[in-house]
């Protein structure tokens, strides 16, 4: 496996070692695949209250350019968020293999919503996540 300066490599996949693969706890595949469309649902939603909301200042007289103003701005809300999602999994897959993870089954868009990052010592690392409980209030 060859290993470039920098963050990664300009290729766009990194070769693929099974014999250099360690366990590595992560969440499942269909958890990641909820998640993906838990965001894309999430985008939907937002896209079509923003475009709807840019209009509401010019008062249309018809009422069918809400529906288009909303039907933009679900489009353009859902290429941002696939845009995004997937370059920020194309980078982490990367990374995640890297770190000797197993990426079998797992598509660009679930190492989009995955957290984690790659340290220094070349680990994968998953910060912990809160509760929710405030205990220090």
């Amino acid at each position: 496996m060859t290993n470039t300066s920098g963050r990664r490599a300009r290729t766009h996949r990194t070769p693929v070692d099974p014999s250099r693969f360690v366990h590595i706890d992560r969440p499942s595949n269909a958890s990641l695949r909820g998640a993906v469309v838990t965001g894309i649902a999430l985008s939907f939603l937002f896209g079509a209250a923003a475009g709807g909301a840019v209009l509401l200042p010019f008062h249309p007289e018809n009422e069918l350019l809400y529906l288009v103003g909303m039907a933009v701005g679900v489009v353009v809300a859902n290429i941002v968020n696939v845009r995004v999602t997937l370059r920020s999994g194309r980078r982490r897959r990367e990374d995640f293999i890297r770190c000797g993870g197993d990426p079998t089954g797992m598509t660009d868009m679930m190492f989009g919503v995955m957290r984690g990052q790659r340290t220094e010592k070349g680990e994968w690392y998953v910060p912990e996540q809160g509760s929710g409980d405030y205990q220090g209030i």
